[in-house]
């Protein structure tokens, strides 16, 4: 599979990525019961209820407040650092000592002035619109520029393309996709599942992790890496993460994103997961060629799905959640798959994040029990 560009990514969007795969083996989320959010409207505290000296935020989930600044250093090519100030040995995120941080307020306010004018309120236009990966955006071309030469009279004219094949309906590779991986009736069975495995990530710790999920909206998993370890719980609407730091309540597009990436449940239903399905091209990953499906969430996140054109398996998720700087994108590749209880699962997950600390995080599961018993306390509150 390609390594997609992009210490534990993010240990909250890994989660994200495994829960994935088995929430849409046991059963899709039901789109009916899904309220529609977007940025100014999901539930859970805003930003300036949780964090002090908002100033350009204001209305934003405070759910998306860390992956906004992660998409910011990404696309500026720096650190925290570089507009927060460190004060006895920890991040003071609410003071003003920086002038950088004074500038960057100023360009949210641009940016989201721009997309809210020009572009009638679609986020067309980010922060690494401009920059590129720099601080300092460049503002003309680099010599030498390229050559480009008029073609000279009498040249004959361009070939033109040639006729593209007509791509498969929707129906005809979401069909194909379920036959593959065992059918409906094999997915049917699949009442609950426990996972082992381990996880590498790009900056270098590594660690073990346990994933429990009983359909249809329960879900628990574990993960111990150098770092600690980091316990996520979903019990039906409620949901809890439990770190060093204490036990947090899950809430807003944070607990939604949870409940769609529920490993058991998030790959096999996926015409339950979504309100509008478009077969919008091809493309090739690796030696793979593969169907585009562009597809819309009930919370109204956008996700691009690539499925193999031969085997029609699932190999990548592509998910991109609006934000007020622009849309923050988040990678999941999907292979190896290994045949379970006649239900076909991938084996290797490779999650890819806008993150600097840590882009990349892959799970290897070597162990999956399917319909097994699993204890209701582990779905409870973890204890402080």
């Amino acid at each position: 599979m390609n390594q997609p560009s992009g210490s534990i990514v993010r240990p909250v969007v890994l989660t994200l990525a495994i829960f994935v795969v088995l929430t849409i083996i046991l059963e899709g989320i039901d789109a009916r019961t899904a309220g529609k959010q977007n940025f100014e409207t999901a539930v859970g505290p805003t930003v300036e209820q949780a964090d002090k000296n908002i100033k350009v935020l204001n209305g934003m989930p405070e759910s998306q407040l860390i992956p906004t600044m992660k998409f910011i250093t990404v696309s500026l090519g720096v650190a925290c650092t570089y507009c927060h100030v460190m004060k006895d040995g920890q991040m003071d995120a609410a003071a003003d000592d920086k002038e950088t941080k004074r500038i960057a307020r100023g360009m949210m306010k641009m940016v989201m002035q721009a997309n809210a004018t020009t572009f009638h309120g679609a986020p067309q236009i980010s922060c690494y619109t401009c920059h590129r990966g720099q601080a300092i955006p460049q503002g003309a071309p680099s010599f030498p520029v390229a050559l480009k030469l008029m073609p000279p009279p009498g040249a004959p004219p361009p070939l033109s393309p040639s006729a593209t094949p007509p791509l498969p309906t929707t129906d005809e590779v979401l069909n194909k996709y379920t036959d593959a991986i065992g059918g409906p009736a094999a997915i049917e069975k699949i009442k609950s599942a426990v996972i082992h495995g381990t996880v590498a990530n790009a900056s270098g710790s590594t660690g073990t992790f346990e994933a429990d999920q009983i359909a249809p909206d329960k879900g628990y998993d574990i993960m111990t890496t150098q770092r600690g370890t980091r316990i996520r719980v979903l019990n039906r609407q409620r949901g809890w993460e439990k770190t060093a730091f204490g036990v947090n309540e899950l809430a807003g597009q944070q607990l939604q994103d949870v409940k769609l990436s529920l490993p058991l449940f998030g790959n096999l239903n996926l015409k339950d997961q979504f309100t509008k399905f478009e077969v919008v091209g091809t493309d090739k990953i690796d030696n793979h060629n593969v169907d585009v499906v562009k597809a819309t969430r009930p919370d109204q996140k956008r996700e691009h799905l690539y499925f193999d054109s031969e085997s029609g398996l699932l190999l990548r998720r592509v998910t991109e959640m609006n934000s007020k700087v622009g849309i923050i994108p988040e990678e999941t590749d999907f292979d190896d798959y290994r045949e379970v209880e006649s239900v076909k699962l991938p084996t290797t997950i490779r999650l890819s994040a806008i993150d600097t600390q840590n882009p990349t995080s892959t799970r290897k599961i070597g162990k999956i029990e399917l319909n097994t018993p699993i204890e209701n306390s582990k779905f409870e509150k973890p204890q402080e």
